[in-house]
């Protein structure tokens, strides 16, 4: 299956993201043999759905079927190798360009402080420094992303970004933290998605200086932060 969810039940998913699947077999260099029973549980569908979906391909000529006395085999055929084609060349066109940015939209807020508490813990701080090219300010600048907005912070969270690692002191153990660099106003600064968060319509930035003061913002204030991915 995909490395992520789509949000879409397999019965509704595309014809190329069964050929994906197909072809990660290693459908696409040789004959595949499978059952109805595996490929079920392999797409969470029922065995007639399977049945039906790989004689939809059949029928489009994207596979080639052999019944067998257990189960059948499967080849991806030159039409459905094209097809998986097609879909990699429009994927490279569309991340080709280095680095991809996002605009995130929303409004500063005050946090509860839990940012100040992180960033103040030297094993965080050491490796931002270290990632990031600057010693970070020990707080957090707080956004309450726009509805916009938060359709993008989805697509962060599937994305690689950077990550430091998890550490432990003598009180307890800190997860690791994904960030992208980022900017707002022109001033250096990086978002960070921690692994663990219960706040799907915030995000948060750490810069060198505290944002605040530095661009002269308080809560309410409409800001864009421009991340690269």
């Amino acid at each position: 299956m995909l490395p992520f969810d789509l949000g879409v039940t397999w019965d509704k998913k595309t014809t190329i993201e069964i050929l994906i699947l197909l072809a990660k077999e290693g459908a696409h260099l040789d004959d595949l043999k499978l059952s109805l029973s595996w490929l079920a549980s392999k797409l969470n569908i029922s065995r007639q759905t399977a049945a039906r979906r790989l004689l939809e391909l059949d029928d489009q000529g994207l596979i080639k079927r052999a019944l067998m006395a257990r189960g059948q085999s499967v080849r991806i055929t030159a039409a459905g190798l094209a097809a998986l084609h097609l879909m990699h060349r429009e994927l490279e066109a569309i991340f080709r360009l280095k680095p991809r940015s996002f605009k995130l939209t929303g409004r500063v807020i005050s946090g509860v402080g839990e940012g100040s508490y992180y960033m103040r813990q030297r094993g965080y701080r050491e490796q931002f420094k270290r990632e990031l090219g600057f010693n970070p300010y020990p707080g957090t600048f707080d956004i309450k992303l726009d509805k916009a907005s938060l359709e993008l912070k989805a697509v962060l969270t599937q994305l690689p970004g950077k990550q430091v690692e998890s550490f432990k002191t003598n009180e307890r153990t800190f997860g690791q933290v994904k960030f992208f660099p980022a900017k707002l106003r022109n001033k250096k600064a990086a978002l960070i998605l921690p692994f663990r968060s219960h706040y799907a319509d915030i995000v948060e930035l750490i810069a060198p200086k505290k944002l605040r003061e530095s661009l002269k913002l308080k809560d309410g204030d409409v800001v864009q932060v421009e991340v690269m991915a």
